[in-house]
């Protein structure tokens, strides 16, 4: 039976296409979806959204109609699965390669077949997690769940330098595209495993990475040095990296917990001083340490898709974004699994199943 799906629900942006994208492949339902990106300033397909789609299709052989730039209808019917070890896909801009990912990585490891496959484009992008997110944080749950994958990054990619404020990286060239690796091997269980990620341990270890592509470095310098005042963050605990693409700055900072790791992630902007940049970054992680959560807002709407597919799971964290509970809509036009929100003082149990 075809689903259909209006992409102007909820937060109406690109997480509703990649979701039901996603879930296609898995049920092996037709999906009908209107009004793609609806909730965006300029709606509909980009560039970053029409490689999501046309991975997704070369997963499955599926017959796409309305899949070009600018498109706000997409009809998707999967066919047979792929019987391809290895697959290449190129972004051609600054797209995030980071979100391509996140639409097949889940239905590619449940598919419980070897592959392996890239993707060219940014790899550290404004508005989408970076690659050491997807490496770090996100990947070490799948792994908890039964999943054999490994990720790579074998090249940066970052959008050209763009002033504070205009963060619209999906059109925009790069000097050099970057290019993530991910592979892929059969799980030795039949179904993925079910977590339950609801107690913070304590901080056992941080660090602070701040990286410069064809900057001075004092910009790194200055980042940091606000991360050792705010957070009191030592001196082993921090690094900057130098990287040949560029230009471009992010500061990122890590904290591991209970087994558990959390990664923010700040860009930085022309306009926009190294203070600046550092101290969005302090306070993101501040906030997240406040809440006293396992999991952070961002890994919360990454991990719905693989619990809702496993049937089971929970988690807890600080009260769901809109981004996650258009999310969870999503998932229930595909899947017969129960996601519940259940209020604990600042914070809430998301149970699955």
């Amino acid at each position: 039976m075809t689903v259909e799906i209006d992409g102007s629900h909820g937060e109406g942006g690109g997480q509703i296409l990649r979701t039901s994208l996603a879930l296609s492949i898995i049920t092996n339902r037709p999906l009908v979806i209107r009004n793609i990106r609806a909730g965006r300033a300029k709606s509909g397909l980009r560039r970053q959204h029409l490689t999501c789609v046309q991975a997704a299709a070369a997963l499955c052989n599926a017959e796409l109609r309305g899949a070009s730039v600018g498109s706000q209808h997409l009809e998707f019917t999967p066919r047979e699965p792929t019987t391809a070890r290895e697959l290449a896909f190129d972004i051609g801009t600054a797209g995030s390669t980071t979100l391509v990912v996140q639409t097949i990585l889940v239905p590619a490891i449940v598919a419980r077949r070897s592959l392996r496959f890239t993707v060219e484009g940014g790899t550290h992008n404004p508005m989408a997690p970076p690659f050491d997110f997807l490496e770090r944080v996100f990947a070490p749950h799948l792994r908890a769940m039964g999943a054999r994958v490994e990720l790579t990054l074998e090249r940066h990619g970052f959008a050209t330098g763009a002033p504070a404020g205009k963060r619209d990286f999906y059109d925009q060239e790069v000097n050099e595209r970057g290019k993530l690796a991910i592979a892929i091997e059969p799980q030795q269980t039949e179904h993925l495993a079910h977590l339950d990620l609801t107690t913070a341990g304590p901080v056992t270890s941080r660090h602070a990475a701040a990286l410069i592509a064809k900057l001075p470095t004092h910009v790194a310098a200055r980042e940091l040095e606000v991360v050792r005042e705010r957070l009191g963050f030592a001196p082993s605990e921090c690094e900057v990296r130098e990287l040949e693409c560029g230009p471009a700055n992010l500061l990122m900072l890590e904290i591991e917990r209970g087994g558990l790791r959390e990664l923010v992630t700040v860009h930085g902007a022309k306009g926009l001083r190294a203070e600046t940049v550092a101290a969005r970054a302090c306070d993101e992680l501040e906030a997240f340490l406040a809440a006293d959560v396992p999991v952070g807002e961002h890994l919360a709407d990454q991990l719905l898709l693989p619990m809702a597919v496993a049937g089971g799971g929970r988690f807890r964290c600080a009260t769901p974004s809109l981004h996650a509970t258009t999310n969870i809509a999503t998932i229930g036009h595909f899947l017969d699994v129960p996601i519940r929100i259940e209020p604990a003082g600042a914070t809430a149990v998301i149970s699955i199943g």
